[in-house]
């Protein structure tokens, strides 16, 4: 399929499957309880041995609903606040961001924090025998949620100016927590998964956040007898049903890569195209799944400071 062809199905295109039946009252009710926890507990602050004129550098150590203990990275400016914050989750393969890359955010007039993620099997397939309350992706869900209400609950946070932004696998915490959590006014993710991931295995998706999923139909389903009850349990894991339910009043930018491999262009363009809300759309066809210069300069832009 050529590039015209490929951005013209993808126009078009809104994914496999729709949400899990409940899928929304669901995640309202598993969102309220990780709000509830965040509320709870005034997360630790861990000194990691760098200071700035410009800002404080800290370690944050808070609480899961399950009890796992978290940590996020957070960057805090020295001028007066509250400041707006961004929320930034990283790709599924590359580890948390350097200190010196998150800086770049304080630059823009933003606080930062980034979410290290829990250590699990990496297996978006995970426990989803047990439907939703099983699986690993919606306890990383959950954290992201908690993440959320930590952050917006900083003395140096302005909680009505919050921006969550994800690479790959990160995009899915990104949306689910623009969805979710209250007070975030833009939301940006590039090469997002796992989305539409029934369409994501018919069309071949093998790699990274998809590997479970090969897995199961070569080891558990061979003849793909019991699709219905496995997808509909990943639907509760799947990007595009998050950025389905984003508020009106949130903003949306999206970078799409037509040669991406790992998240295939298709399933991008569902997440987008279901977003109800204000939204902008960057496609790129002739990258992959990788960092994008042209997208960073647009998510420089993307993060207006003005008061709301």
């Amino acid at each position: 399929m050529g590039v015209s062809e490929l951005i013209a199905a993808g126009e078009a295109y809104r994914g496999a499957d729709l949400a899990p039946e409940g899928f929304e009252a669901y995640w309202r009710a598993r969102a309220g309880r990780a709000a509830d926890v965040a509320s709870a507990q005034v997360p630790a602050r861990e000194d990691v041995g760098i200071e700035t004129p410009q800002a404080v550098y800290r370690r944050l150590a808070f609480t899961a609903t399950d009890g796992a203990a978290l940590h996020a990275r957070a960057i805090l400016p020295k001028a007066p606040g509250p400041h707006p914050c961004i929320l930034v989750w990283h790709d599924l393969d590359r580890g948390a961001r350097g200190w010196f890359q998150l800086s770049r955010y304080v630059a823009a007039g933003y606080a930062v924090v980034h979410p290290e993620y829990r250590c699990w099997s990496r297996d978006l397939t995970a426990g989803w025998q047990e439907g939703p309350d099983g699986m690993a992706a919606a306890q990383l869900i959950d954290d992201a949620l908690v993440a959320a209400g930590v952050a917006a609950a900083l003395p140096e946070v302005d909680p009505s100016r919050l921006m969550t932004h994800g690479e790959g696998f990160g995009g899915l915490f990104a949306l689910a927590a623009a969805a979710l959590a209250g007070g975030v006014g833009r939301c940006a993710v590039v090469n997002v998964m796992p989305s539409d991931v029934r369409g994501a295995w018919e069309q071949g998706a093998a790699g990274l956040a998809y590997e479970g999923v090969t897995r199961h139909f070569r080891e558990e389903d061979p003849l793909a007898e019991r699709t219905a009850p496995f997808f509909g349990a990943l639907g509760f894991a799947d990007a595009e049903n998050f950025s389905a339910i984003l508020p009106a009043g949130c903003e949306l930018l999206d970078g799409i890569c037509l040669m991406d491999e790992v998240a295939v262009p298709l399933t991008q363009y569902a997440a987008y195209n279901r977003a109800a809300c204000a939204k902008r759309l960057a496609v790129y066809p002739k990258y992959g799944h990788e960092r994008l210069n042209d997208y960073e300069n647009r998510l420089l832009s993307f993060m207006r400071v003005e008061e709301r």
